[in-house]
């Protein structure tokens, strides 16, 4: 029984011929170098489907591509086969084995795999047609089906080892050869079966040496780019790759109006690491370090990179995820970090991170402004003792530390004589905030060794002193870096306009900064209706230093208790007569502090006409009390 087609008559049935062994070892390399070529052309389409970034138009044609010339080529070779009947086992071999091949490849789409399980079963039928009665033809698509489902299943192991291939192919070539309506006998179908069977082994050996060889090519290209795109010490993106791929990342959530979150992870005192137990040492909790990073990370669904952008430092940013979002699994790393004993050498060392989180926000114009509020964030949890997390200026302090209980404001009044011109009758102008921290081990509050606690803190720290005290009006010191912080400067503006905010707030630089981060940062300051005074000049801030800042301040403060000791009472006149004029040629206010006596405050009142004073004559810092 047969049909025509193309002129061509085809017989249904396998009409199979014994070959000498010569054409039969001509058709091996035939098939072989077929099997070859088809396989790399067919990778290099499938890595540009599946395995590159492409428009989906273009990947949808490659696999539409895939397809055609699996199926398609497998089935004209098989139809062929009955006709070339010198050619019938090449041809049928090669047919078979395209009909097999896409179910060891993975990432197909459930429609792709059902048309090539349709036509791998009618393929199937084609080449048992007649015996559909008999039990052979049913054991044997019951066992190509088990073979399609062990195949598509263990693909990777079955393409990496050599005896799960062959073994595997194996199978499914005994079956076949086996179940089919062959017409011969005897010694002939011995013959038919080894050459039809030895060839697609032979055809299956050359696919895993490809398989192999496109493995070890692969491996030896992800290493290269690992070395390119990884840090060769912590195995994490290095800042190079950071930079572009943040860069871009930014652009995109700018464009498509997404969160996009920066996470920056600082190591504490990793000098000290470094000096206690060795820079081999050092580098080796690093690398731990980063790997427990990643491997938190990965804990999570959500889409990240992680990179080490230099010495110490991490940054994690996550696509699409907002500061909320991603506080849990920062909280998370964070806490194992401060958990975990890192192995180095014959130590085990225990460290803590310093985090700070932010968002993109749409009033940033590049990536730097969003680095800058990471860094700032990073900055607050550094100088709240480290071992702590800050989002966007608010720091968390753990084992739920309250950094209010260890830490107060102790207030000294900046008095102005009242109408009556008298100094006795001084009325407390402004509180001046001091900070101390309770030393519980003695039972006494002393000076602190870190004064850069975060706004959030200082906040708290000026409302416990507003609710205590008469006087509404504050002025708090700032050391340099704090006054340099944009985010610094912007919650407390906020904070004075605020309900809960006092009637006055002035803030006291204590080391001046350069004049473009002076001229930035007042403008902020002055915008939200907050004073800037210049402590300690004439002492700490040299004339030298100051004098290009003038414009931008409202007042200046001489702290006679600097100069005391090493100047006499004239030459100290003469310092602070010469900054009153300095304050006068400004338009200033003039603060003299560390009066003790009567006398020096009539004589500074009555001489040089100074109306604001601060000393022991007056009070001492004190905690505040109604």
């Amino acid at each position: 029984m047969g049909f025509n087609i193309f002129g061509l008559h085809f017989s249904m049935g396998m009409n199979l011929h014994v070959q000498p062994s010569l054409v039969w070892f001509t058709q091996v390399i035939i098939a072989v170098f077929f099997m070859a070529g088809f396989l790399g052309f067919y990778q290099s389409l499938y890595q540009y489907a599946f395995m590159q970034k492409h428009s989906y138009r273009h990947q949808g044609i490659a696999r539409l591509s895939l397809l055609l010339m699996s199926v398609g080529t497998a089935t004209l070779l098989h139809l062929m086969g009955f006709f070339a009947t010198n050619t019938a086992i090449l041809l049928h071999n090669m047919a078979l084995f395209l009909f097999i091949l896409p179910f060891l490849n993975g990432a197909l789409h459930q429609l792709e795999d059902a048309v090539r399980l349709i036509a791998i079963i009618i393929f199937w039928c084609v080449s048992h047609w007649g015996v559909y009665g008999q039990p052979q033809f049913w054991i044997s698509l019951i066992l190509l089906a088990i073979g399609i489902i062990v195949t598509q299943k263990y693909n990777h192991q079955i393409r990496d080892s050599m005896w799960k291939s062959l073994t595997t192919f194996s199978a499914i070539a005994v079956v076949y050869w086996l179940s089919l309506p062959l017409r011969a006998t005897g010694y002939e179908m011995t013959i038919l079966l080894v050459h039809a069977i030895g060839m697609f082994l032979a055809m299956s050996t050359v696919a895993f040496w490809f398989w192999r060889h496109e493995s070890i090519e692969a491996g030896r290209n992800k290493e290269l780019t690992r070395m390119v795109n990884y840090d060769e010490l912590t195995n994490s993106q290095p800042y190079e790759v950071y930079q572009r791929e943040v860069t871009n990342m930014f652009a995109q959530a700018q464009a498509q109006h997404v969160a996009l979150t920066l996470v920056a992870f600082d190591i504490d005192h990793f000098k000290q690491v470094n000096d206690h137990y060795g820079r081999l040492a050092g580098n080796a909790v690093l690398n731990a370090a980063a790997d427990k990073l990643t491997e938190i990370l990965k804990m999570y669904d959500l889409d990240h990179r992680f990179y080490r952008i230099g010495g110490e430092e991490f940054n994690a940013v996550f696509f699409e995820q907002t500061p909320k979002e991603v506080a849990p699994v920062v909280t998370k790393c964070w806490d194992i970090i401060r958990k975990t004993r890192f192995k180095a050498q014959k130590f085990e060392v225990p460290i803590t991170v310093s985090v700070g989180i932010t968002n993109v926000k749409a009033s940033d114009l590049t990536i730097d402004a969003m680095y800058k509020r990471a860094d700032d964030n990073v900055y607050l949890s550094k100088h709240a003792g480290g071992d702590t997390i800050t989002i966007d200026g608010e720091t968390m302090h753990h084992d739920n530390q309250d950094l209010s209980s260890t830490y107060a404001f102790f207030a000294q009044g900046i008095m102005h004589p009242d109408s009556s011109g008298t100094i006795q009758s001084s009325s407390r102008w402004c509180n001046e905030l001091l900070l101390r921290m309770y030393d519980h081990e003695h039972d006494r509050w002393i000076l602190p060794e870190m004064f850069e606690l975060s706004p959030k803190t200082q906040i708290e720290l000026i409302k416990k002193v507003l609710a205590q005290s008469n006087t509404k009006q504050v002025a708090v010191n700032l050391t340099q870096t704090q006054f340099c912080s944009e985010l610094v400067a912007k919650t407390l503006t906020k904070f004075r306009n605020s309900p809960d905010g006092p009637d006055d707030l002035t803030v006291e630089i204590v080391d001046v900064p350069d004049m473009k981060i002076t001229r930035n940062i007042t403008a902020i300051y002055r915008a939200g209706g907050v004073h800037i005074n210049i402590d300690d000049v004439g002492s700490d801030n040299s004339y030298e230093l100051v004098q290009n800042l003038l414009p931008y301040v409202d007042g200046v403060k001489f702290a006679l208790q600097n100069l005391r000791k090493n100047n006499t009472a004239e030459a100290l006149q003469e310092r602070v007569k010469f900054w009153v004029d300095v304050a006068k040629r400004n338009n200033l206010n003039f603060i003299l502090e560390g009066v003790e006596t009567l006398e020096e405050v009539q004589l500074a009142y009555d001489q040089l006409g100074i109306q604001f004073f601060q000393g022991y004559y007056f009070n001492k810092p004190s905690l505040p009390t109604k």
